[in-house]
């Protein structure tokens, strides 16, 4: 799926008089001037939970297949957002086994049912108990590609589910995130409602 952005998502009339952008007929970013490169943002909803389960894809060509991570397919550029060729076609997605794996994705848009994200949050984890044995937290629609919340994922390993320690990672988790004025309803809301959708998350697949 192609990045978004509102200077880029219009009508060839509105680009025009907006005087276009970087992605399409201009040469800069019009929500970044004086960026060198495209901010248009991933917004995902797929993408980041197969990044947080592990998901491989198979990329073939007409000579080649290649198999390479759902992480590694996804560039953080606006433009150029795929490590894939021109001729080379998604034939495969594989998922790693995942019993004992609690997932759970939220997602933040101004329409209950059709919207592309503009904050989401993909988890998977699993426990011990009450003890978080692995995590991984994936971001939508505040960076150019599906954003990995590292840190916050090593941040969760180790620790006892509770109250505190959900709250904590999704402050570490929100950190990150960048939104910019380049999709819908403002970005400081946007960035605060970051850590929100991730503590819904992380909640939800503890619930499990």
């Amino acid at each position: 799926m192609d990045t978004r952005c509102n200077y880029y998502d219009m009508t060839y009339e509105w680009r025009k008089a907006a005087g276009f952008c970087i992605k399409k007929d201009g040469d800069i970013c019009l929500v970044a001037p004086s960026s060198p490169r495209c901010w248009a943002v991933s917004s995902s909803d797929t993408a980041p939970m197969a990044i947080a389960l592990g998901a491989l894809v198979m990329l073939t060509g007409p000579e080649h297949e290649r198999e390479l991570s759902v992480a590694a397919l996804y560039r953080d550029d606006g433009i150029d957002y795929l490590a894939k060729q021109p001729f080379e076609v998604v034939t495969s997605l594989r998922l790693p086994a995942a019993a004992g794996t609690r997932t759970s994705y939220v997602k933040l848009r101004r329409r209950g049912s059709i919207d592309f994200p503009i904050a989401g949050a993909a988890v998977a984890m699993r426990l011990d108990g009450s003890t978080v044995t692995s995590c991984r937290i994936v971001l939508s629609a505040v960076a150019s590609h599906p954003l990995e919340a590292a840190e916050a994922s090593e941040f969760m390993i180790g620790k006892q589910v509770d109250e505190e320690s959900v709250r904590a990672a999704a402050e570490i988790a929100a950190k990150p995130a960048k939104p910019l004025d380049n999709a819908d309803l403002s970005h400081f809301w946007r960035k605060r409602m970051v850590r929100v959708v991730v503590e819904q998350a992380l909640q939800s697949a503890i619930d499990q």
